[in-house]
């Protein structure tokens, strides 16, 4: 592939896409484990496993409902069922690549700028597992 248009990098809940978003960013984190002993002769040593993996989403856009910001100022449950990740398809590709699972809310931030449209930013961070289907 040789790139995408961003605005084609879709977040989805239930299926449905989460308006006004313009900027995304993904961040992939695999904690690593140190097992380095005297015997490495001072050269670190890791784990080939990540003690604890997680995934962050941080988007902005521009504010078309009320969706996320009476999620956090309700009090309410932040936690998100069934977020998903919907990667724009190659030239090759006939389904895209998704990642499907549990997200909190972690944040909310929004902008009244005089005379201009309400902007937002926001973060979701993974909460347990999630499944990850290639393109096909």
């Amino acid at each position: 592939m040789a790139g995408f248009i961003g605005r084609e990098f879709l977040v989805k809940k239930n299926s449905i896409q989460l308006l006004g978003l313009r900027a995304k960013t993904v961040s992939f984190a695999g904690e690593s484990i140190d097992i380095t002993t005297g015997e490495d002769a001072g050269f670190r040593t890791l784990l080939s496993p990540s003690g604890q993996q997680s995934i962050d989403i941080s988007f902005d856009g521009i504010a078309k409902d009320a969706l996320l910001r009476d999620l956090i100022l309700s009090g309410g449950n932040l936690m998100l069922t069934d977020i998903e990740l919907e990667w724009p398809l190659s030239d090759a590709g006939t389904t895209p690549a998704t990642l499907t699972g549990n997200f909190r809310l972690n944040g909310y931030e929004e902008g009244q700028p005089y005379n201009e449209a309400t902007t937002f930013s926001s973060t979701l961070m993974s909460s347990g597992t999630w499944v990850y289907t290639p393109e096909a």
